[in-house]
């Protein structure tokens, strides 16, 4: 995506990196996952044996950093990426997944149908109804 590649550009591929819950954890038989997407993305993905919420050491190794409060994690997982990025002190950024239909496909199920409850419940019924509400 434009947004992935200007953060490349912007901060350097170095400074770029991918925390999964499957790609790079134990889950992710020899990091086959975590290679292709190496492979396909130009991006880092982090080996790591903790799923998000956890992980912090992993991300701060990774990043050769002490203090998590210089890192902004990006993530489409309210739940993980972004509980992930605050409960440390990072700035967390919400998006929409990176990949859409015929690409994302290996996507987890479960995870899928979680982020979208996710979304519809924090979103819809929170942020945005009590917005439209006030509005109108």
């Amino acid at each position: 995506s434009a947004g992935l590649q200007s953060a490349i550009e912007i901060f350097g591929e170095d400074r770029v990196a991918i925390l999964s819950n499957s790609a790079g954890t134990l889950d992710d038989p020899e990091y086959a996952d975590a290679i292709e997407i190496e492979r396909t993305l130009g991006i880092k993905v982090i080996r790591h044996n903790e799923k998000k919420p956890g992980g912090l050491d992993a991300v701060l190794s990774h990043f050769e950093m002490t203090d998590p409060c210089r890192i902004c994690v990006v993530g489409d997982r309210l739940l993980t990426d972004i509980v992930f990025g605050n409960l440390y002190g990072m700035l967390s950024v919400h998006t929409l997944p990176l990949c859409k239909g015929e690409d994302n496909k290996k996507d987890n199920k479960i995870a899928g149908t979680v982020r979208s409850v996710e979304n519809s419940i924090l979103y819809s019924n929170w942020f945005g109804g009590r917005w439209l509400r006030k509005s109108t």
